[in-house]
C-alpha cells in the first residue's frame, strides 16, 4: 500500500490488526515508523494501554495517539489537528508525555538481553535459554546480569516478569527508535 504512495493528510493506524487474511504486514511501532518514513503524518488509534509501547509509537514518529475509549469526536478533532501539523495526545492517555520525556532516562536493553529477560520471565533456566539461543548458560546468565545492573532498584522488589510487563516487552514492541537499523523498513 505504501509503495502506491496514495495522497493523504493523515494516516490512521491501529497498532494490532488481526484476521485480515492478507500477507504478513507491519504492526505496532514498526508500522508507525514505516508510514512516517514514507512521508505521512501518522495518528495512532488504539486500545493499547502499555505506556512503553505508546511511547515507542511517538518515538517512531507518530504525531498523535487517541485511545479508543475516547468519543469519536475526539478522534475527529485529533485527525484535524494532526493534519494541521500539531501533536495530539488525548485525555485517556494523560501521563504519556511525561513518560516520553523520561524515556531517555530509562536504560535500554540489547536484543539479546530482551531475549534472556523474556526466558527468565517465563521461568526458563539459563541452560534452556542458552540452548535455545545457541549460547552458553554462563553467557545467558551474563546477559541477565546486565539486565539486573540496569534495573537493580526495580528488580529488588519485582520479578523479571514484572520488569518485562513494566517495559511493555512483547515481540517487536520495545525497540530503540533513536537508532533504527539501516534498511530495516
Amino acid at each position: 500500500m505504501l509503495a502506491a504512495a496514495p495522497v493523504a493528510d493523515v494516516v490512521l493506524i491501529d497498532l494490532k490488526l488481526a484476521g485480515t487474511g492478507s500477507a504478513p504486514y507491519l504492526q505496532g511501532p514498526h508500522a508507525v515508523r514505516a508510514v512516517v518514513l514514507a512521508g505521512y503524518r501518522t495518528l495512532v488509534y488504539t486500545n493499547e494501554v502499555r505506556r512503553a509501547v505508546l511511547v515507542n509509537c511517538l518515538s517512531a514518529g507518530a504525531r498523535g495517539i487517541v485511545h479508543k475509549a475516547e468519543p469519536l469526536a475526539a478522534l475527529a478533532d485529533a485527525v484535524a489537528l494532526v493534519a494541521d501539523g500539531q501533536v495530539v495526545i488525548t485525555q485517556a492517555l494523560t501521563g504519556l508525555v511525561e513518560l516520553a520525556e523520561r524515556r531517555d532516562q530509562l536504560p535500554g536493553l540489547s536484543p539479546r538481553e530482551r531475549q534472556v529477560l523474556a526466558g527468565r520471565a517465563r521461568g526458563e533456566s539459563f541452560l534452556s535459554i542458552g540452548g535455545r539461543l545457541y549460547i552458553s548458560p554462563q553467557t545467558a546468565a551474563g546477559y541477565m546480569d546486565g539486565v539486573k545492573q540496569k534495573f537493580a532498584a526495580y528488580l529488588r522488589d519485582h520479578s523479571p516478569a514484572d520488569l518485562e510487563h513494566y517495559l511493555g516487552l512483547e515481540p517487536s514492541d520495545l525497540v530503540d527508535w533513536q537508532s533504527p537499523a539501516p534498511g530495516s523498513f
